[in-house]
């Protein structure tokens, strides 16, 4: 019967322009009822369609169907208007309880038609469907989801939902009890959602962060491109957070120790390290080294004729340690093979 009915809700949809009359009954025949609904000439409606034989002077609802047919009547429909009667009931209840779940049937013009739990059919617009980019669409086909109402526009009988907007509220009071809990100072772990020149963005339970490229590494050798992808789960550090915008100042290098706390433990002059160019300057180059240590070999430190070559692994000696600038002084190891 459900289904029966569904049917006539869909079937009836296509004509739906036709507004809900109410008529007075004025005469019954074996086969048709006569409706005195406010035109010049009366409408008839099939009594099976009615489904039972009326009283005259009964009020029924109708809706035309053919304005005049050969015999100088109008056709009318009962079950056209119970299927719009029916339609407004249930818009009612979606537009009180503001949401709706349902399955994506079809993929039309600009979205999908989404069949709900009620039996109506809806709009999802294809900017609607989800907060990132909809790349996929067949991927989205006969998946149950739940969503916002937009808008119901009761002319047309139409019903926009929006998946996103649902959605972003939610991930909207997750940030907010996300906020509450967080302090400054805090270690906590994030995905990573976008990696730029200037730094890196964390998703931390709904609230947006930026890892700056100063907080990248201790070093400052390490681009946001040499630490993360996007989808990693990293662990950073709060610096600030800046509740007014609702978004958090994170450092990726604070989660460990500054190695310049006990640089004297880690390097000491004469010691042979190993270490990768990173970068060439006209006075030498940088060499990024074990622990996070940013080292420097001077363009005079390296021997005529040798090439040292970007991302390449070398061995040097630790010529001195300058602590003022945070940087570890490397000379060439005249006795060393270099690969």
């Amino acid at each position: 019967m459900e289904g029966e009915f569904a049917k006539l809700l869909e079937e009836s949809f296509k004509k739906l322009k036709q507004e809900v009359i109410t008529g007075t009954v004025v005469k019954v025949t074996d086969r048709e009822a006569f409706i005195d609904f406010g035109w010049k000439s009366e409408g008839v409606v099939p009594l099976k369609e009615l489904g039972y034989r009326p009283k005259i002077g009964e009020k029924i609802d109708v809706c035309i169907v053919e304005p005049e047919t050969e015999n100088g009547y109008a056709l009318l429909s009962v079950n056209c208007a119970r299927s719009i009667k029916e339609w407004e009931r249930l818009a009612d209840e979606i537009e009180k309880k503001g949401f709706v779940r349902g399955i994506i049937k079809q993929k039309v013009r600009g979205g999908y038609k989404v069949k709900l739990d009620n039996g109506l059919t809806v709009f999802l617009p294809m900017s609607q469907v989800d907060i990132m980019p909809v790349t996929r669409p067949d991927d989205w086909l006969d998946r149950e989801i739940e969503a916002k109402v937009l808008s119901i526009d009761r002319k047309r009988r139409s019903i926009v939902i929006s998946r996103r907007k649902l959605l972003e509220e939610r991930r909207a009071e997750k940030r907010k009890e996300t906020l509450k809990r967080l302090k400054e100072g805090d270690v906590v772990e994030g995905v990573v959602k976008n990696i730029v020149d200037f730094g890196i963005f964390v998703d931390v339970d709904g609230v947006d962060g930026l890892v700056h490229k100063s907080d990248i590494s201790w070093s400052g050798l390490k681009t946001p491109f040499d630490v993360a992808k996007i989808g990693d789960r990293i662990k950073v550090k709060i610096k600030k957070i800046e509740r007014d915008k609702e978004r958090l100042v994170l450092s990726l290098k604070d989660v460990k120790p500054d190695p310049w706390e006990r640089i004297d433990e880690i390097y000491a002059p004469g010691m042979k390290v190993e270490g990768e160019v990173v970068k060439e300057e006209k006075r030498g180059f940088w060499v990024y080294l074990p622990q996070d240590v940013a080292g420097f070999i001077p363009s005079e430190n390296v021997p005529k004729g040798v090439k040292l070559k970007y991302k390449h692994k070398y061995k040097f000696v630790v010529d001195r340690i300058d602590k003022e600038n945070r940087r570890v002084i490397l000379k060439w190891p005249e006795e060393e093979h270099q690969r």
